[in-house]
């Protein structure tokens, strides 16, 4: 008889996992707290005829073996193609693709000296992602194979620059001007607002297949995201797997050092031979351990892994598209990619003393993005779908709930957003702002972490979560951990579902 496996929770990696394991021929049970599955990456239709993603809204990181090896192509799943994104500056410039040919741009600005700059920091940034992209798909490397691989090549250099280097220090040695560094302040929006350089390498999740050369899809799936996680769904069912939505798991079943199954909500018991965690590191080993199986070290180590830093999402139903004053080029173009605002090295300045002091960011990061544009079915005819993501914010404030802050909040986004828009307060006709406590309590992201565990370079590759639980195994036999708190991180991608499925089937072949 195949093993019996549970997969705690339907995100989109415990479904890709699930399908994967079942497609092995093992006994495969999910059970998802909510109606449905998905996680964080849903469509749900919050106002009548208009549909929204009330998490994730894009995707840039779907490893494309794993959209051919689940046939996702063929059962429908369309992927939209987004245009490259623009931003907006105060002083009435902006950057966007070099095509656009206009003085504004400042892709068409740049001295000799900042451009030599910019190639630098690409140049680094590049390295990187190189030498980690072929690990994707794997078990996450150690640091001495990495040197090893690395050793006598240019990529050392770098490899140890970015181990060693924080990147407000990279600014200030490589980026000679204000405007340059306005170009890379988004990069300080996690960890503090100074990331170790090596969370540069993050982006190695978006690179092209190493096989085939063929690039993640960039943009949007037609339908929002709930058609991508419903089809992996469908996949896991047709290859035998059962999936149980409205039922949460209460609590891990743990006998003499080995998880033996789950108990639901109501008392139900399923006995099972392996268990895949989809939730985050947090909410596994601090919620759903029984007490006393685990030791106090790992306890401490776990909670305190860096989940601190969440995001607020602004949900609007428009009549008409933003107007962007300083916009010269065709008045549609920017909706249909996506326009940052307030990106610049001083508001990051000021977004972080907001954050340590656990108040909500008096102007963070938005990121205005009109998916209805290039995908008509999100929305009646006359209007448009707006999914603004807002970052960084605190998870928990000091002096206030984010249930006082929400309206507050709200309206002073839509003013920020106005002063780049001037028609987009009085186009609105709905709106929802979604906070840290809504992401947690609705998408079970513990802090409203929605990448599980920050991407702060300490904690990637051998590091994520943490070094013991960084090959999707934990110290409690026949638990795993498939969630987006694995190597190689959040974002849509599958790519931690895929791997902690091929770790399991290794496991099962070695263990025969």
């Amino acid at each position: 008889m195949q093993p019996g496996v549970v997969v705690v929770g339907g995100g989109h990696n415990g479904l890709v996992a699930a399908a994967y394991l079942a497609g092995a021929g093992l006994a495969v049970q999910l059970f998802e707290r909510r109606p449905f599955v998905g996680g964080a990456a849903t469509t749900q239709e919050l106002w009548p005829g208009f549909k929204f993603m009330p998490c994730a809204h894009m995707v840039h990181a779907i490893h494309p073996r794993i959209i051919r090896e689940l046939g996702l192509r063929e059962r429908g799943v369309e992927f939209i193609d987004r245009p490259n994104g623009f931003r907006f500056w105060d002083d009435g410039t902006y950057i966007a693709p070099a095509f656009v040919d206009s003085p504004r741009n400042r892709a068409h600005r740049w001295s000799a000296g900042e451009r030599a700059a910019i190639r630098r920091f690409e140049d680094f940034a590049r390295t990187l992602r190189h030498v980690f992209a072929p690990f994707r798909l794997q078990e996450p490397p150690s640091l001495e194979q990495v040197r090893a691989d690395v050793a006598g090549t240019p990529a050392e250099a770098a490899l140890e620059l970015a181990l060693t280097t924080r990147l407000k220090t990279l600014f200030d040695q490589w980026l000679p001007t204000p405007a340059v560094r306005d170009r890379y302040a988004v990069l300080l929006a996690g960890d503090g607002g100074n990331p170790l350089a090596l969370a540069l390498a993050y982006a190695s999740i978006n690179a092209p297949d190493d096989e085939t050369g063929e690039a993640p899809p960039n943009g949007y799936v037609r339908g929002g995201l709930g058609a991508f996680s419903n089809a992996i769904a469908e996949v896991a069912r047709e290859r035998g797997a059962t999936i149980h939505t409205g039922r949460a798991v209460e609590q891990l079943l743990v006998e003499q050092a080995r998880v033996i199954g789950v108990r639901l909500e109501g008392g139900e018991e399923v006995r099972a031979d392996i268990v895949l965690s989809n939730l985050d590191p947090k909410r596994t080993f601090l919620r759903l351990v029984p007490a006393g199986q685990l030791d106090a070290g790992f306890r401490r180590r776990v909670a305190a892994l860096p989940t601190g830093e969440s995001c607020v999402k602004l949900l609007a139903v428009v009549a008409e598209l933003p107007r962007w004053k300083d916009w010269d080029g065709d008045p549609e173009l920017p909706s249909r990619g996506a326009v940052a605002l307030q990106e610049s090295e001083a508001h990051l300045a000021a977004i972080w003393v907001d954050i340590d002091a656990r108040r909500p960011p008096h102007a963070p990061i938005i990121n205005v993005a009109v998916p209805s544009t290039l995908d008509p079915s999100l929305t009646q005819p006359g209007y448009h779908t707006v999914s603004c993501y807002i970052y960084p914010a605190p998870s928990h404030l000091r002096d206030q709930r984010w249930e006082e802050a929400r309206e507050p909040m709200a309206q002073r986004l839509i003013d920020q957003i106005t002063a780049y828009a001037p028609n987009f307060r009085q186009s609105i006709r709905h709106y929802r702002l979604r906070t840290p406590t809504d992401l947690e309590g609705e998408e079970g992201l513990t802090d409203g972490c929605i990448t599980h565990v920050a991407h702060s370079g300490d904690h990637l590759f051998w590091n994520r979560p943490l070094p013991e639980l960084a090959h999707y195994r934990t110290p409690l036999g026949g638990l795993y951990l498939c969630g987006a708190g694995q190597h190689p991180g959040g974002e849509v991608s599958g790519q931690p579902g895929h791997n902690a499925a091929q770790a399991v089937l290794r496991d099962l072949e070695r263990a025969h």
